[in-house]
């Protein structure tokens, strides 16, 4: 199964994780969602209970372009040069020649066995 990357609570990776307020709150109440913004780093904003831009804070918006990597960046690229190193095996040229020159009915065995797998270990619930 894959890895999550997880980012300090303070970074949010997707609106609909982020707190949120209505876009009439943010006109009334300026101040207040200003105040917010810098406690929670980011709100999205709302406009008939539809996310329609995102407000964050200073500290949000310079850690965004600071220009260096996120601290969890280096740890992805060793694991993509790793996996991209196994892919130039011999054994797993093989396996992609293998996969390339299979018929459709040993293409379905293989996706069933597959599937089979992920049932047993659990990343497939049914």
């Amino acid at each position: 199964m894959a890895k999550k990357y997880k980012l300090p609570s303070d970074h949010f990776l997707r609106v609909d994780e982020l707190p949120s307020v209505a876009a009439t709150e943010l006109k009334n109440k300026t101040a207040d969602v200003l105040d917010r913004v810098t406690e929670q780093g980011a709100l999205a904003i709302r406009r008939h209970d539809k996310p329609r831009a995102v407000l964050m804070s200073m500290e949000q918006y310079d850690a965004l372009t600071s220009g260096g990597d996120p601290f969890w960046l280096d740890e992805l690229k060793a694991k993509y040069n790793k996996m991209l190193d196994d892919m130039q095996s011999p054994e797993s040229k093989a396996a992609a020649e293998r996969a390339f020159n299979a018929t459709p009915e040993e293409l379905g065995e293989a996706a069933v066995r597959g599937a089979q797998r992920m049932i047993e270990s659990g990343e497939i619930k049914l």
